[in-house]
């Protein structure tokens, strides 16, 4: 197992011994071959939330550099995780943007397998994190209209679970 990141040091603690870490980002092209090397699946598990307002072109430079990576090392599918949404239907930007990338990551070439979550419930996911730090900090909040959709709210474990029998699926 392969696992591309910027900052191997951020890893070290959480890392199976098993796994090979390779430093790459994917908004530089150049850093990507190695890390695609021999490889059959790939996992997208790359958003640019963190990113301010350029947020949507660095998803669009993320995803082509990605799948033009993919490609070029030979990998025969991508397992993408995205963001839970249909099309047309007013979603936030940030949303409309995870739905384009799994666009753009199809159109890359290697056939793509796309699972769409809501809110990921568990240390570290961003989403949960953002949700933590607003109730911690903000006893009152007047909140966006696109918060009164309701979440559908996944464990973790259950995601991790879905992407790990992806790779049981043909050609994972």
């Amino acid at each position: 197992m392969r696992c591309l990141v910027r900052r191997p040091e951020f890893l070290s603690r959480a890392r199976c011994p098993r796994t090979d870490v390779v430093q790459g980002d994917v908004l530089k092209p150049e850093s990507l071959p190695a890390a695609f090397e021999g490889v059959a699946t790939t996992c997208y598990l790359v958003h640019s939330m963190g990113a301010g307002p350029a947020f949507e072109e660095e998803d669009r430079r993320a995803a082509r550099n990605f799948g033009e990576a993919a490609r070029g090392g030979g990998a025969r599918n991508i397992i993408y995780l995205g963001g839970l949404g249909v099309p047309g239907e007013g979603l936030s930007a940030r949303l409309s943007s995870r739905l384009e990338v799994g666009e753009l990551l199809r159109a890359g070439g290697v056939p793509v397998i796309e699972f769409r979550a809501s809110v990921i419930i568990g240390s570290g996911s961003l989403s949960f994190e953002i949700i933590r730090a607003l109730v911690e900090r903000l006893p009152v909040m007047v909140a966006p209209r696109w918060v009164s959709t309701p979440p559908q709210p996944i464990a973790i474990e259950d995601v991790i679970a879905c992407l790990v029998a992806a790779l049981e699926l043909p050609g994972g």
